[in-house]
């Protein structure tokens, strides 16, 4: 038979899991609530951005064809021709200016 000692230490520790699953179920639900509004930010985010994809695609695309050739290429290769040596060189500085006035180009035509 089981004493009333026994039942009393049974008991207890019955509470004391009660307190502990109770503390643990309190603390999951504040990393869910968490989680939720992390994930209600993330998706305005989301529609943000989808709505900035959008618009981006509804402006014209600028085509290297359209791109006025500019006298002052010329200029800045014929001052930069002392420093490269070879072709291969020269080719990958202009590549550079190239993409270089492509960024300045497309930064213009955001902020417009």
């Amino acid at each position: 038979m089981v004493s009333e000692k026994q039942i009393v230490a049974l008991v207890e520790r019955f509470e004391h899991k009660l307190e502990l699953l109770t503390s643990m179920y309190t603390t999951a639900k504040k990393q869910v609530e968490q989680l939720e509004e992390e994930k209600n930010t993330l998706q305005e985010s989301l529609k943000e951005e989808q709505n900035l994809v959008r618009e981006l695609r509804k402006k014209p695309v600028i085509s290297e064809k359209n791109i006025p050739k500019s006298k002052d290429v010329g200029i800045i290769v014929k001052d930069n021709l002392s420093e490269t040596d070879t072709n291969a060189e020269l080719k990958q500085q202009l590549d550079e200016y190239i993409r270089e006035l492509e960024r300045c180009i497309a930064h213009l035509s955001s902020l417009s």
